[in-house]
């Protein structure tokens, strides 16, 4: 039996240098091949994370890998060149005749070159580790994901059967059981595509659709005793808001009686399109009756939420006249009293103006708001003064000195 060369005794120092300097450079290629298979292993879980639409190589830490991973890549390529230029060995084991010299020179060299890319992907694996890991953990725990997704489906789907023999299952519920089949069948899809990205989302996207599944099932089995307590509360609603607006004639009637056409001029027709407004809420809320004793529940309830809205927007126009009766007849009673509020809010931002040291730039523009004032206050003459176009007035005086006093502040700061 032959003695490998690198086991002679015999060997001379030139020769065991040259063969400690092979070793060491065979050991720095398998630890080098060893890191940078792990890191590559978790830059690839990375990327299948990404999803389907995310192309790999696109992020600042794919680039910054891609440039580490060329360079092991070229310090492997020169150690398999070097290697198959000094060999020591033939295939016999026995010593060939190369330069020991120049081998351990070339063996140290490509041994340097090695360990250096080793070191940066150990820079690149430490600043990026939290990262990388992550997405290892999450690629293993991915097939879990998908099978509890599965068993989310499942319990979604016992629901189902039963909301359907408790004759509950609504337009909604068989709504969102379309949308739990449809989101099994991206699973399955994503489950033979290979990309753990792909697959994350298709479960997180049937665990979403069995949630919907179970929550409209829960509201099922409660509606239709809401939607019967609910027509009880609109009806009495709709004969609350019918006694109101029995009233708006002895409203409408005062406002003109007492006030000038001008106060009420953007009024005109509110009452009209409030009895509208009612007219449509009872027509929706006979409906809505008519729906629920059809089994028709969640119509019925769709039908009530029509119900609301017109009445909102009858008692809308009943507050619109009241609260314009009531606004006149306080301005009628204290004309002053607005125009006196007018005034502080005046002299308010013309103090801020003198402490700021703004007067140049807004001592004028605040001094020609007292003549608005005054040509306000000059205004109510006559049997039936104007007086909401006196308040409109004053409230466009105070809202030009709110914007100086904004503008002031804002300047300031």
């Amino acid at each position: 039996m032959s003695t490998s060369w690198s086991g002679r005794t015999s060997r001379r120092p030139q020769e065991a240098a040259a063969q400690a300097a092979l070793d060491g450079a065979v050991a720095a290629f398998l630890d080098l091949d060893n890191r940078q298979s792990y890191v590559a292993d978790a830059i690839a879980a990375v990327n299948e994370l990404a999803g389907p639409d995310t192309a790999a190589g696109t992020s600042a830490l794919q680039r910054s890998w891609a440039k580490i991973a060329d360079d092991c890549l070229q310090a492997s390529g020169r150690y398999l060149d070097v290697s198959n230029r000094f060999r020591l060995t033939d295939e016999l084991d026995r010593p060939t005749n190369v330069d020991a010299g120049a081998a351990q020179r070339a063996f140290l060299q490509v041994h340097h070159e090695l360990a250096d890319a080793a070191n940066a992907v150990d820079a690149f694996y430490r600043k990026h580790s939290a990262e990388l890991e992550s997405a290892r953990a999450q690629r293993s725990a991915t097939p879990q994901l998908a099978a509890e997704a599965k068993q989310a489906a499942l319990a979604a789907e016992r629901e189902l059967t039963r909301a359907e023999e408790e004759g509950v299952a609504y337009p909604s519920v068989q709504d969102a059981a379309g949308e739990l089949i449809s989101a099994l069948g991206s699973l399955s899809a994503a489950e033979g595509s290979g990309r753990p990205g792909m697959l994350r989302q298709a479960a997180a996207a049937v665990r979403s659709a069995a949630s919907q599944v179970t929550d409209r099932v829960t509201r099922a089995r409660t509606l239709a005793p809401a939607v019967k307590s609910s027509m009880a509360s609109v009806r009495t609603r709709i004969e609350a808001v019918t006694t109101r607006l029995d009233n708006l004639g002895t409203t409408r009637s005062a406002l003109l009686r007492e006030f000038s056409a001008a106060s009420t001029r953007d009024l005109a027709g509110t009452d009209e399109r409030a009895r509208k407004a009612l007219e449509q809420a009872r027509g929706e809320f006979a409906d809505a009756g008519r729906l629920l004793d059809a089994g028709e529940v969640e119509k019925a309830g769709d039908a009530l939420k029509d119900v609301r809205r017109h009445l909102s927007e009858a008692e809308d126009g009943h507050k619109a006249l009241t609260e314009r009766l009531r606004v006149l007849r306080e301005t009628r009673d204290d004309p002053q009293k607005a125009a006196k509020a007018a005034r502080f809010r005046l002299r308010d931002a013309q103090l801020l103006v003198v402490d700021r040291g703004k007067v140049p730039e807004w001592g004028s523009v605040l001094d020609a708001q007292v003549d608005r004032i005054d040509r306000a206050v000059d205004g109510l003459t006559g049997a039936h003064p104007d007086y909401w176009g006196y308040l409109q007035a004053l409230a466009g005086v105070e809202s030009f000195v709110r914007g100086v006093v904004d503008k002031v502040r804002a300047e300031i700061r």
